[in-house]
Parts: structure tokens; C-alpha cells; sequence
């Protein structure tokens, strides 16, 4: 059953999410491989910032 998302609830599960893009960039030896991972989770993480402040 999907239960519609809380405000708290996304922020957790886009800062796991960034966490998790955080250890593949660790672990990947390709450093473009890397940077673009670790891009990502900016970006997310960025997005998440944007929408907290028009709130």
C-alpha cells in the first residue's frame, strides 16, 4: 500500500539516496565514473535544499 509521501519523509529518503550515490563514487576507480556520481548527489541534494526554502 503506498501511503502519500510526508515532507520529512522524502528529505530522508533523497538524503539516503545521495548517501548511497556517495559510496559508489568512493568505490568507482573510472574518475569520470566518480564525478559524475558524486554531481548527481549534489544535484540531489541541491534540489532538496530549493524545495525546503519555498516552503
Amino acid at each position: 500500500m503506498n501511503l502519500p509521501d510526508t515532507p520529512l519523509e522524502r528529505v530522508r529518503r533523497i538524503r539516503e539516496r545521495a548517501e548511497e550515490l556517495g559510496r559508489a563514487a568512493d568505490r568507482a576507480t573510472d574518475p569520470e565514473h566518480r564525478q559524475r556520481l558524486r554531481e548527481k548527489a549534489r544535484r540531489l541534494l541541491g534540489e532538496q535544499l530549493e524545495g525546503q526554502e519555498g516552503n
